[in-house]
């Protein structure tokens, strides 16, 4: 169902219309099945069942009202209720592709799911519109892990020549591929494909993004290139020639190439932080620090893009906000030891010694393997005058007196001249 399908809408809103008019609505099987099949796959299951009402008092022998009766019942999940109703119907001796599929669906549903797969079979060679029944049993590889099994099932439903390719299906394929690291394969599928459909940017991005499991660079951004010459809209090529771009040094293009990617209709936060770590490596601060906004506005979790801002922010001297920034990650626990240092220091551009201390004993504990963590503590605990546990710490590096006085001296040459520092480091043994 395309449920944006004009007629389609046009029709639920005319039924929609009557009824609440208070009016007995006249549509033909057709008509009705397709407000139905709206019903369902938009899960208004009340809604459905009205329809179904109206449906049957309009047209009371219409074999299709009594198999969305069992759809309907699946789809509530009501398994028992829809079999009475499939047996009985078979009772009848009527048969159809939508049993077949209704009674798979029920056998999968409780865990026959070869049972089930060999009806969708059945149904699949009686059907004389087979794409519902290929997504279902494709589904059901997929659900399985099935990859290769899948990968047919969907190769068979993108070659049938009557319908357009399918963009679920296609997507679908990719991944199926590339979940097997079949990348020739998968290239060559979708060369085939563009035979059919040149200019379809969907098939040119997935090509794209083979050849870069292949690290064909130069290949894959052809690829990409093709995919917004089908389509200048197609917001994820210009990404990816974004990460290529980038990949190679080549700032200026990706940050282009990026900004084109920007999709209004589906914004990103990792899009945004792309240009302002881009912004910022390129020495724009400020427009930096706009694009760290943006994402955070999008996506406020993005623990990576706090960090970047709390960097610009250290840069633009700006911090007091950068601190929060910092606090955030540090309560979600996300941060690496590349970045106790930073958050370090602007607690002490901010005169907030103790606090300093506090993030250095917990680095210590949660990177015991990073010594100049101790060090700059134990530095720190000089400048607070609390001598007993600098000592200490300068003792739990298990350094001889060169190496100790070598490395506190890279970060604390000015209190090496400080008398009981320079006492404290020279009886250290």
């Amino acid at each position: 169902m395309r449920f944006e399908d004009h007629e389609t809408l046009t029709l639920v809103h005319a039924f929609e219309n009557a009824i609440s008019e208070g009016r007995q609505p006249y549509f033909d099987v057709e008509d009705l099945e397709l407000i139905l099949d709206y019903y369902l796959d938009t899960g208004s299951f009340e809604q459905t069942k009205n329809a179904l009402e109206i449906a049957q008092a309009i047209h009371p022998l219409a074999f299709t009202f009594k198999i969305k009766e069992v759809q309907l019942d699946i789809a509530m999940k009501d398994y028992t209720r829809a079999e009475a109703k499939l047996n009985h119907l078979e009772g009848l001796n009527m048969r159809s592709t939508e049993l077949l599929i209704a009674r798979a669906t029920i056998l999968m549903h409780r865990g026959n799911t070869q049972k089930g797969l060999q009806l969708l079979d059945e149904a699949l060679a009686g059907s004389d519109d087979p794409v519902e029944v290929l997504q279902m049993i494709a589904d059901t590889h997929l659900s399985q892990g099935d990859y290769p099994r899948a990968i047919n099932i969907l190769v068979r439903w993108c070659r049938l020549e009557e319908e357009d390719l399918d963009e679920g299906a296609l997507y679908q394929l990719a991944m199926c591929l590339d979940f097997t690291n079949e990348y020739d394969r998968a290239i060559a599928l979708f060369e085939s494909f563009t035979l059919k459909e040149p200019y379809n940017p969907l098939l040119w991005y997935q090509l794209g993004a083979f050849q870069l499991r292949k690290d064909n660079e130069a290949q894959a951004l052809q690829m990409f290139q093709w995919a917004i010459t089908a389509d200048d809209t197609f917001h994820a090529a210009y990404f990816e020639i974004g990460r290529i771009h980038e990949h190679n040094e080549e700032y200026i293009n990706a940050l282009t190439a990026y900004k084109q990617s920007v999709n209004e209709d589906l914004p990103s936060g990792y899009v945004h932080f792309r240009i302002g770590l881009l912004e910022a490596e390129l020495g724009s601060p400020n427009e930096a620090l706009r694009e760290f906004n943006k994402a955070i506005a999008l996506e406020p979790d993005m623990d990576d893009v706090h960090l970047e801002r709390a960097s610009v922010l250290m840069e633009l001297e700006r911090y007091a906000e950068a601190v929060k920034d910092y606090k955030k990650v540090w309560l979600d626990e996300a941060y690496g030891s590349e970045d106790v240092l930073d958050f370090v220091e602007c607690l002490i551009e901010l005169d907030l010694l103790e606090q300093a201390i506090a993030i250095l004993y917990d680095a210590v504990e949660r990177f015991p393997e990073v010594l100049q963590f101790r060090l700059v503590l134990a530095g720190y605990l000089f400048a607070a005058d609390d001598i007993i546990s600098a000592k200490e710490v300068l003792e739990d590096l298990h350094l001889n007196r060169d190496e100790l006085r070598t490395l506190f001296a890279e970060y604390f040459p000015d209190l090496l001249e400080v008398p009981v520092v320079a006492a404290i480091l020279a009886e250290l043994k």
